[in-house]
C-alpha cells in the first residue's frame, strides 16, 4: 500500500492523445507536460554514442598517462643493436644502483650530505644548468641535494640539449671538464655508467666529454622517486625516441657513439613503462 502511494502521479495529466499537435507551442502547464511525456515517448530505449572520428593519433597507455602512439621506426644497423644479454646486465646494474640510491636516502649519512652540500643552481636559467652540467660529473651527493621538481626540469633541458648535441649533430662542440677529482667511486654516479662512457673520472682528467648529457640522464634516472607525474614520463619517451632516431643515423662502425643511445632506450624501456619502444621485447 505505501509503495502503491509513492508511486502516484504528483499532477494528473492526460497523457497526449491522437489530436495532439507536437509543434504546437504549450500554452499551459498541462501541455507543457504532455509534450514532455510526448517527447520521452520517441526516445529509444537503448541509445549508442556514434563512434569519433579519428583524429589520425592512436592514443595508447604508456606509464600513468595516456600518450599518442606515434612509434619510432627503427633503421639502425644490426651490428648497433643490443642484444638481449646485454641489455638484462646493464637494467640488472640500473636496478641495483637505485636500490643502493634508495638505502641512502634513508640513512643517517643522506642528512649529513644534504647540511654539507652547498650548490646554488637557478633552474630558470638555462645556460647556467647547460654550463654546469657540461663542466661538472653528475655526483649523487649533488643529485640527491635537488629537490625531484627541480630533477624534472632539469630532465627536460637535457632532452633538449641532446637533441642538439654533437652525438646528434656529430658535434663542433669541445667541453672541458673543470670536476675536482671524486673522493670515491660510490660518490660519483657517472661511475655507474661504465656502459655509457669508460670512466667518468678519467674523462674529467683527460679535458674533452663529449657523453656528458646521457651522463646526467642516466644519473638522474637512477635517483628519481617513483611514482612520477604523466608528464615525466611523456619526457622520458621523448627522450628514448630521440635516441632511437640518432642511432638510425649512425653508421655500422660506430658502436662507441651508439652504446649511450642504447644504455638510455633500455633503462626507459624496461624500467619507466615504455615497453612498445624496447629493442628486445622479453
Amino acid at each position: 500500500m505505501e509503495v502503491d502511494m509513492i508511486q502516484k502521479p504528483a499532477l494528473a495529466v492526460d497523457p497526449p492523445d491522437e489530436n495532439f499537435d507536437p509543434d504546437q507551442t504549450p500554452e499551459t502547464g498541462e501541455q507543457y507536460l504532455q509534450k514532455v511525456m510526448y517527447e520521452r515517448g520517441q526516445c529509444p530505449m537503448v541509445m549508442v554514442a556514434a563512434k569519433p572520428q579519428s583524429c589520425g593519433v592512436e592514443k595508447t597507455l604508456s606509464g600513468m598517462a595516456a600518450l599518442p602512439l606515434d612509434p619510432v621506426k627503427n633503421s639502425a644497423h644490426q651490428a648497433l643493436m643490443p642484444t638481449k644479454e646485454w641489455e638484462s646486465m646493464q637494467n640488472k646494474k640500473f636496478s641495483e644502483l637505485r636500490d643502493t640510491i634508495t638505502a641512502y636516502r634513508v640513512s643517517p649519512q643522506y642528512d649529513e650530505n644534504l647540511q654539507r652540500t652547498h650548490v646554488f643552481l637557478n633552474f630558470e636559467d638555462r645556460k647556467q644548468l647547460h654550463e654546469y652540467c657540461a663542466n661538472n660529473l653528475p655526483y649523487v651527493r649533488i643529485l640527491l641535494s635537488i629537490p625531484q621538481r627541480n630533477l624534472e626540469i632539469l630532465l627536460e633541458y637535457l632532452h633538449e640539449w641532446l637533441q642538439e648535441s654533437e652525438l646528434a649533430a656529430e658535434g663542433n662542440r669541445s667541453v672541458t671538464s673543470q670536476q675536482d677529482e671524486p673522493s670515491s667511486d660510490q660518490d660519483l654516479v657517472g661511475d655507474a655508467t661504465s656502459s655509457v662512457t669508460t670512466t667518468a673520472t678519467k674523462q674529467a682528467q683527460r679535458g674533452p666529454r663529449k657523453d656528458w648529457i646521457t651522463q646526467w640522464i642516466y644519473a638522474i634516472l637512477s635517483c628519481l622517486i617513483k611514482p612520477l607525474e604523466p608528464y615525466i614520463h611523456s619526457v622520458l619517451r621523448d627522450i628514448a625516441k630521440t635516441c632511437i632516431t640518432v642511432r638510425n643515423e649512425l653508421r655500422q662502425e660506430d658502436e662507441t657513439k651508439v652504446l649511450p643511445l642504447n644504455l638510455l632506450i633500455s633503462i626507459i624501456s624496461k624500467n619507466f613503462n615504455q615497453s612498445d619502444l624496447a629493442d628486445n621485447v622479453v
